[in-house]
């Protein structure tokens, strides 16, 4: 057991000395520490994923929110909808989680060039594969 006048020189020159194994740590404060990171990550994992499963891909939220961003800028550029988007993988699932959550009709279509095409409000999103998961291009015409 520890007094009073140890707790409090502890905490002083605790603060001054460095740390590693040469520090005096007993091996229960190491794994302690380890154990309270993983437990910090965990928490910061489940809060993320309750977030997202309560928000689900809300107009605001998530791929759902950057593609209505981009049509946004357009329309307030040009004053109108923009015909075609490209987005890549991750996006066209999530814009057609959003279809399903939101029990809103999905028209997923082949244009000419064999790309596929998911309607999305007044414009269609053109899925481009080779491109990253999360890409999202500038709304074009044709």
């Amino acid at each position: 057991m520890m007094n009073r006048r140890d707790m409090l020189s502890a905490g002083l020159l605790g603060g001054l000395a460095p740390a590693g194994e040469g520090a005096g740590q007993d091996q229960s404060d190491v794994v302690l520490r380890d154990g309270l990171r993983n437990l910090d990550s965990s928490i910061d994992e489940f809060r993320d994923r309750l977030e997202g499963s309560l928000r689900g891909n809300s107009m605001n939220y998530g791929g759902v929110a950057l593609v209505k961003n981009e049509v946004m800028r357009y329309l307030k550029a040009s004053g109108r909808f923009p015909e075609f988007l490209d987005i890549g993988v991750a996006l066209f699932f999530d814009i057609y989680d959003w279809h399903v959550r939101n029990q809103q009709q999905i028209q997923i279509a082949r244009i000419a060039d064999q790309r596929m095409t998911i309607q999305f409000m007044f414009t269609q999103l053109v899925l481009r594969w080779e491109n990253a998961e999360g890409y999202i291009g500038q709304a074009y015409d044709r």
